[in-house]
This record gives C-alpha cells, structure tokens and sequence, in this order.
C-alpha cells in the first residue's frame, strides 16, 4: 500500500489558528473535511451556508449527531513515523532521524515529514466579512476614491513583484494568493463603500509588507553563518527564505519519540523558513545538503500551488498521475536526489528519506518541474 504522507488539509482543519481565508480554501478541495471545517472555531456564516448549499449531507449529519464523530481525531496516525507538530498549521511533513538511547546514534531511517506553521495574511481578511451586510453600490466619492486607492496599490505591488517573480517563492513572499483574491472581490458591485475601502487598505497592507520583504531580503542574502545549509537555503532563495536550527522548539515532538525518533527539520511559512536541527545532528556534509534541499522543495511545491489557486500545482499533478510512488515526500527526497546527482540515500552509516531512488525517467520530470516553478536545480 502506497503511504500518502502527511495530510496537509487535515491539519490544517485541526489547527484552531488557520486563518478564514485557508479554511476556505480547504473546503473548497476537500469535501470529506466539511465536518472538521464547520467545527473549525474559524468557519464564518458565509462559509457554514456554502458548504450547506454544496454538501446537504453534511447538515443532515450534523442534525443526527456530533460531525467530529466519523471524522479523523487529532490525534489519528498519518504517515508511518510520521513527526507532528502541537497544534500542526499547512503540514507538509517532518524530517526525523532514529537515534539510539543514551546518546549513541544508531542506523536507521529518517522519515521525512515537514511541519508548514502559519501563512501570509495581510491587514484583516475580507474572507471572513458577512456578505449579508453588503448592499448595493452606492457610488459615492468614497467608494471612487478606494477604488483608485486600490488600483494604484495594485500596480504598484505588481511592479514589486516583478523583481521576484523568477523566485522560486516568490508567491509566497508576495502573498500572491490572498492579493488575486482580493482584485476579483473588490469588482463585485454589491460591496459596501466600507468593504471597498478595507480591500483598498489590504491592498496598502501587502505592498508595503512586499516592499519591506525585498528590503529584508537584500541583507539575508549572505551565509552568515557559514554553514554548509545556509549557503544552500541563501543560493536557492535568494535572501527570502530565512533559517534557523531550532528544530526542536519549532518543529514539535516526533509522535515515534518511544522508538527514539526525533524532529530535525520542519518549514514554516510565517516566517517563511527553514527550521533544522544543528549542524553536528544532521550527518555528514552530504546528508546536510539532502535535509536542507527536501525541506526547500516543500516550499516551492507550496509556492507553486499558491501561485495556480484554483487548478493543480505542477508537482501534485505528478504525483497524483504515480509518479514518485504517488507520494510528495518522496518527490522531496527526489528533488534533493535529483539536485545533487546522487543514487542512494544512504549516507555516514544512516538511510535518509523515504528509502525510494527515484529512476532517470522520473529525474527528468522533476528537473522540467523545476524548470517551470524556477526551483534551483544544476544543468
């Protein structure tokens, strides 16, 4: 049987601090989450009532009993020595390593699982704001002013983001998702002049958040550190992506932690970074290098997935088709296999990964992949 990995949306429903605008998003993917999604303390009336329109079901089961009930718990397994974190926010999986008690490391295999924590909100969301108390255009000089308020925000994010766009996160950094969003809401004529005016001062929130993101980048840029992981984080994102080896106050407590398993690697989006255990934990320079690359992939695949919003990311298109075992922790490892033209996952005495080569047919869709979500990859 295929393991699937981690279930993204499902933690993202078990998460009381997934914002109203990713529960949406979630609901509108997943229809066997409606239950936890409406239990979610997050689900605002407007999406309660669409996913009673969409899934009648759903109500009638509500009415008979408690919708948690055939639901999966919190606390049901994924994937197979899977790490979670408390409270787990976007999970894209974890990277674990079997260490042995009393300080002696012993052979094993590392389970890739990635934690994602947050996402990139901008001002409040207009998500959540009841459509109930939107009436028609009043066509004041209000609501003209934020309209051109809103539109030259908007040319101006875009001249930002086209200094970013060929990074492989950049969608991310720019909240892209969210901003697209937005544009199509505010041409809505039934808006209030009041929900006109806070899509425009969303609008101000993102561009100056994008302005000082570039900023900020230009001065992370250097390894600092001087580490074999930074240099790859700094190379691939271009300052945007941040790093810190905190993995074991970010990225939580293995669920296998009796088996002596422990979290070394997990991703967060806000911020966006990539969380690793120190250095000395992680193996050999190689093995650093594969930890470092599986965990980047994680957040272009995201990236990716943001910047197609409704239609499917490139890599799950792959997946879904059985590439890669039909599994995204897997195309993970193969990006990372891929990236440094290595054929085994064995490194300094211990297995990496989830222990599958992927073969040349499958390295040469993801070097096209890469191609085309502008992931670093070496010709």
């Amino acid at each position: 049987m295929v393991d699937r990995g981690y279930d993204i949306d499902l933690a993202g429903v078990q998460n009381p601090s997934t914002a109203p605008a990713q529960l949406a998003e979630i609901a509108a993917r997943r229809g066997d989450l409606h239950p936890l999604v409406l239990a979610h303390p997050a689900c605002y009336p407007q999406l309660r009532e669409w996913i009673f329109q969409v899934n009648p079901s759903v109500r009638a089961a509500m009415s008979a009993g408690p919708a948690m009930a055939s639901a999966a718990a919190p606390g049901a397994p994924t994937a197979p020595g899977a790490a979670m974190a408390p409270g787990p926010r976007r999970g894209r999986g974890g990277l674990c390593a079997l260490l042995g008690c009393g300080g002696l490391a012993l052979l094993g295999v590392i389970i890739v699982a990635i934690v994602f924590v947050g996402g990139l909100l901008v001002g409040p969301s207009t998500q959540d704001r009841p459509t109930s108390d939107r009436s028609a255009s009043e066509g004041t000089t209000a609501r003209d002013d934020s309209l051109a308020a809103f539109e030259a925000e908007r040319t101006r994010y875009y001249e930002l983001y086209a200094q970013i766009e060929s990074n492989p996160v950049a969608p991310l950094v720019a909240d892209l998702l969210a901003f697209r969003r937005w544009e199509s809401s505010i041409a809505d004529p039934s808006l209030t002049d009041a929900s006109v005016a806070q899509y425009a001062a969303d609008a101000r929130g993102a561009r100056e958040q994008l302005e000082q993101r570039i900023a900020d980048a230009a001065t992370r840029r250097t390894n600092a550190s001087g580490s074999v992981t930074e240099a790859i984080v700094d190379e691939s994102g271009q300052g945007f992506i941040d790093i810190a080896w905190d993995a074991s106050a970010e990225c939580g407590t293995s669920r296998r932690a009796d088996e002596g398993r422990i979290t070394i690697g997990c991703v967060s989006e806000e911020p966006l970074a990539v969380h690793l255990a120190p250095e000395d934990q992680l193996g050999g320079d190689t093995a650093r290098r594969v930890v470092a690359l599986h965990e980047l992939s994680h957040l272009y695949t995201r990236a990716d997935s943001d910047a197609k919003g409704a239609a499917l990311s490139a890599s799950t298109v792959l997946v879904e088709q059985g590439h890669f075992q039909g599994n995204s922790e897997v195309f993970a490892d193969c990006y990372a296999l891929t990236y440094l033209d290595l054929w085994t996952l064995t490194f300094d005495g211990r297995e990496y990964g989830y222990g599958y080569i992927c073969t040349p047919e499958e390295r040469q869709l993801m070097r096209t992949w890469a191609a085309e979500v502008h992931a670093p990859m070496p010709q």
